[in-house]
């Protein structure tokens, strides 16, 4: 099955509801117990009213823009798969896009796509499917990319990042500006930014 993710990633503009509580019996009678969390709307672009631990807020909500990285190799819809194979061979990549004339985001081959290709001899012939019989035949970056891949917007925060990934368990998102590609960000970027930041608020708070 094909496991791309058509999604339309725009985070600017998004708001938080939330609820206020009125002290009384009704918390009186609930207390102890754990509410629920009910969400009710998707995340915001800024931080949430609610207070948040102070050292890691800037963190969170820290653009995408300041994170990725810009100088993304890419190859075109009718780069020929054994370039690819070349490509893989000689930088450590996880995630290649693929895009058009304009350069905008048309696809992703990711390793497991390569594995899948490179490996079918060794799966049972039982356990083939119709798209990896397809993706093996493929000549072209179009003809075994994931079309419709998950995308995030250039103003998106740090968390709204860390959302995606989790939830669709990516290990890289790449970052659209007007449609066109603009960079790509990984789950190790946010974890080395939120790491530097936790070890300067150490620092800082040995010093006070």
């Amino acid at each position: 099955m094909d496991r791309a993710f058509g999604l339309e990633n725009s985070f600017s503009g998004r708001n938080y509801s939330h609820g206020n509580r009125k002290e009384g019996a009704e918390d009186r009678e609930s207390k102890g117990k754990q509410p629920g969390k009910k969400h009710q709307g998707p995340p915001e672009s800024g931080p949430p009213s609610e207070p948040t631990d102070e050292r890691f807020d800037t963190c969170l909500w820290m653009t995408i823009d300041e994170l990725m990285t810009r100088q993304v190799v890419t190859v075109q819809e009718n780069t020929p798969v054994e370039e690819i194979f070349s490509l893989y061979g000689k930088y450590p990549f996880h995630t290649l896009p693929v895009v058009n004339s304009k350069n905008e985001l048309v696809g992703i081959i990711d390793l497991d796509i390569i594995l899948e290709i490179l490996l079918l001899c060794l799966v049972p012939r039982e356990k083939h499917t119709l798209l990896t019989a397809v993706r093996s035949l493929g000549a072209t970056a179009k003809e075994i990319m994931i079309s419709h891949p998950v995308t995030i917007s250039l103003d998106a925060t740090l968390k709204d990042a860390s959302d995606l990934m989790m939830k669709y368990r990516l290990d890289r998102i790449c970052v659209i500006k007007g449609g066109r590609l603009a960079g790509i960000v990984s789950k190790r970027d946010l974890v080395e930014e939120i790491c530097r930041r936790r070890k300067k608020e150490k620092s800082k708070e040995r010093i006070d």
